[in-house]
């Protein structure tokens, strides 16, 4: 009976560490959900964002992030006669490494995050013809992606009043096909502590 008690305390004695450690790294995960405008850079559009961030910090500096946004497009950044079927959108999965520039006392932080982006959408192009640029009848060029490209980002991040809450504001910028920067966007997060 002594044996099996003595094996007990020492099976919950080892697990003590392991549980402690958990509860340590639950206290890192962090989840955020934002929405900002970003600009379709190649075709002069600007539209709204929405997305949602999972953040785990495994060093002092350095997190691992996985992002899912949703861009659409809403208007055109110049005026054309033939832009008003203008569109583009689709929806970026973004896994970024991101290391934290500089870190402040009061709990400010800027950090600077990349990685690659999967961007699964497309764009429709009202245009005349390239060709024969009196044809009076236009046509629409329509592309639809599934391409991997780059994500770079700078965020600012600072306290708010709930300790559990932080606030952040990201300026991002994705590139592919050859072209840098294709989106640019500006996004407002909240960011929650998903553990203690």
């Amino acid at each position: 009976m002594n044996r099996k008690l003595h094996l007990s305390l020492i099976c919950i004695l080892c697990l003590l560490p392991i549980i402690g450690f958990s509860q340590d790294k639950a206290s890192k995960i962090h989840y955020s959900f934002g929405g900002g405008t970003t600009i379709d850079n190649n075709n002069l559009l600007w539209g709204l964002n929405l997305g949602g961030e999972l953040n785990y910090q495994f060093a002092n500096r350095f997190s691992l992030n996985t992002g899912v946004s949703f861009y659409q497009s809403l208007g055109n950044l110049e005026s054309n006669e033939l832009s008003e079927i203008d569109q583009s959108s689709g929806i970026f999965i973004s896994p970024t490494l991101r290391y934290t520039i500089i870190q402040k006392d009061n709990g400010f932080k800027l950090a600077f995050g990349a990685g690659p982006s999967l961007q699964l959408g497309g764009e429709s192009v009202r245009t005349r013809n390239f060709f024969n640029p009196e044809d009076p009848i236009p046509f629409t060029i329509i592309n639809k992606y599934q391409r991997v490209g780059l994500l770079l980002e700078l965020e600012a991040e600072w306290k708010s009043k709930n300790p559990n809450i932080r606030n952040a504001v990201g300026v991002s910028a994705f590139g592919a096909d050859g072209f840098f920067p294709w989106f640019i966007g500006a996004t407002y997060k909240v960011r929650f502590q998903g553990g203690k």
